[in-house]
């Protein structure tokens, strides 16, 4: 009989006992038996068949061993050597590649060794840790996306660069210090009015007739006095040395005036109408007033002297710019009364004339004033129509109201007897016992304008003064027309003053 090499008697062995497996128990090696251990299966795979029953061991030893034959032994050799040569494969998987110090499954060798045993696929479970073998680890080379950081030189600026900078820098600190101080100048100045109309406004609640300084009459601007129209208008008074009079010439292009007696106090007459009017006008202004209400003549109203009202009878309603119209334009007393109680009595106008800082004309009685009680001087009035003349009492709308219904006063013996052709003239006038005067502004056809205001107080109704107006009126346009020194002229107005002087005297 042969010999049998180690290698031939292990496998007999093993082919022995798996032939005998169906006729006897397998044993482990301490001689226990051995239960069936179930395969691995994936998470695919069918359930594994139920485990068989344990056999009862049974005792080999007293078995006869059998014969291993040769030639079977024999068969098994491609298959070693198949084995050896195999060479160890890595699964692709992460879950099934081998660890290091753990041993592989028997599973995963004889499905790499026999090809006729089928691999079962199992899904590769995804770990959130990675292996260690596979941590990344940091390389000094940088990314390909990630930028680079270049290293630039420094250039050396030139001073003559340094020197634009600063010279730059410190003209825009200069324009931006320039324009906070500005604004803080403005604030400053927004600040101061607030406070001043705050304390108007005080003063109004506290006193509701007063009215705000600025609509208080400032002083003409008085360049110097024209001696030589003075001179010549005290020459033509020479010749009446009964009667007083009162001239106030003020030129509104230059400055240069005329004052004759101007500040003191006359008879008002009807002149005084012309505050009143202003008064009016100022309170149509501020809304007090509306120009088409309907004011009702009252028996307490009607008044002697000129105007029409007078025959209308009791409870005639006329709108407030019609009563107005009538106080000047045809010197209506019942309609200046009217006007007086509208406006709120002989006491609220006294104290807007001396708010307007008119201290010589104040009223005393309601019209007519036969008596003269009712004072004012030729230089308040001048004063008061150079203000309304700029707009500074009243609006502009009204001063255009004002200055045209002044320009159709009927009475035009007096001041516009004197003018020459093409000139005009707003102007009102006043006659009583007393007094006789008249108060306008001229625009001459050479583009000259002047105030004028002439009181001339008189004796008995003394019919001189209304022509020493006149002369005085025509000597004031001659030296303004003319370059050289007028000349007094003291022939008597082709106009006849008897048509139109009854119209506007109080008695």
């Amino acid at each position: 009989m042969a010999q049998r090499s180690p290698r031939q008697s292990f496998f007999s062995k093993s082919s022995v006992s798996n032939s005998d497996s169906a006729s006897s128990d397998p044993k482990s090696r301490n001689g226990n038996l051995s239960k069936s251990q179930p395969r691995r299966r994936s998470r695919r795979s069918t359930p594994p068949p139920p485990q068989p029953q344990p056999v009862p061991r049974r005792d080999r030893s007293r078995e006869p061993r059998q014969k291993v034959d040769p030639s079977r032994l024999e068969s098994f050799d491609p298959l070693v050597s198949q084995l050896r040569q195999q060479p160890s494969r890595r699964p692709k998987s992460r879950q099934s590649a081998s660890q290091p110090g753990k041993r592989p499954s028997q599973k995963a060798t004889l499905t790499s060794v026999l090809p006729f045993l089928k691999p079962t696929v199992s899904k590769p479970q995804r770990s959130r840790r990675p292996p260690m073998d596979r941590v990344a680890t940091v390389s000094p080379v940088p990314a390909p996306n990630q930028p680079v950081k270049r290293i630039r030189k420094k250039r050396r600026v030139s001073p003559m660069v340094y020197a634009t900078r600063l010279l730059i820098l410190g003209i825009g600190i200069g324009v931006i210090s320039g324009t906070i101080l500005s604004i803080l100048n403005a604030l400053g100045r927004s600040s101061a009015e607030a406070n001043q109309t705050v304390n108007l406004t005080l003063e109004q609640q506290q006193n509701p007739n007063s009215h705000p300084s600025n609509t208080q009459v400032q002083p003409l601007q008085l360049t110097q006095e024209a001696t030589d129209l003075k001179t010549a208008i005290l020459a033509l008074a020479q010749d009446s040395p009964t009667l007083k009079p009162g001239v106030f010439l003020v030129d509104l292009d230059t400055g240069n005036y005329v004052d004759i007696a101007g500040e003191t106090p006359l008879p008002a007459a009807s002149t005084i109408k012309v505050p009143i009017l202003v008064s009016f006008f100022q309170a149509v202004d501020e809304g007090r007033i509306r120009l088409d209400e309907i004011l009702t003549m009252e028996e307490k109203h009607i008044a002697k002297g000129s105007g029409e009202l007078q025959d209308k009878p009791i409870g005639s309603k006329f709108t407030a710019l019609e009563t107005a119209t009538l106080m000047i334009t045809n010197s209506d007393n019942t309609a200046t009364n009217m006007i007086i109680e509208r406006l709120g009595g002989i006491e609220t106008l006294n104290q807007e004339f001396l708010s307007w800082q008119l201290k010589q004309t104040q009223m005393q009685n309601i019209l007519p004033d036969l008596e003269g009680t009712n004072k004012t001087t030729s230089k308040d009035l001048v004063t008061l129509m150079a203000e309304i003349n700029q707009g500074k009492l009243v609006s502009m709308k009204s001063r255009d109201f004002l200055l045209r219904i002044m320009q159709q006063t009927r009475n035009r013996s007096l001041l516009p007897s004197g003018l020459g052709e093409g000139a005009f003239i707003a102007h009102k006038t006043g006659n009583i016992d007393t007094v006789s005067g008249d108060i306008g502004l001229v625009d001459m056809p050479n583009g000259k304008r002047y105030l004028v205001g002439v009181l001339v107080q008189r004796e008995e109704d003394n019919p001189q003064a209304e022509e020493l107006i006149r002369q005085i009126s025509s000597t004031i346009y001659q030296y303004f027309d003319s370059s050289t020194n007028p000349v007094p002229n003291s022939e008597p107005s082709t106009d006849d003053p008897n048509e139109v002087q009854n119209q506007d005297n109080q008695q």
